[in-house]
């Protein structure tokens, strides 16, 4: 699975993380749809109303899977590259 988090490299040690829409936003707005379509068969069948929300949540954590996943993702991407310069720069100091 690949993130929506894009790696940028900048000068020296400074990198930067971008992403094209708020995290946040789009989660919430995504688990509010979700719970309201979760909703329709409580009207119908007359389930309790907690479970559109606990249905969700399902979904909030999945998402926090997803995120957790990125950000590993982001520390590979880190240490490979840290990895790489302190190699090179080892080299360089012994020629």
């Amino acid at each position: 699975m690949r993130s929506r988090l894009q790696w940028t490299n900048g000068r020296g040690e400074h990198v930067t993380v971008g992403r094209k829409q708020t995290y946040a936003a789009e989660v919430f707005v995504k688990f509010f749809v979700l719970a309201g379509q979760l909703y329709m068969p409580v009207l119908i069948f007359g389930w309790g109303e907690w479970i559109p929300f606990a249905g969700a949540s399902v979904y909030l954590l999945w998402e926090l899977g997803r995120f957790n996943s990125a950000l590993g993702e982001l520390a590979d991407l880190w240490n490979e590259q840290h990895e790489q310069r302190q190699e090179s720069a080892r080299s360089n100091s012994f020629h």
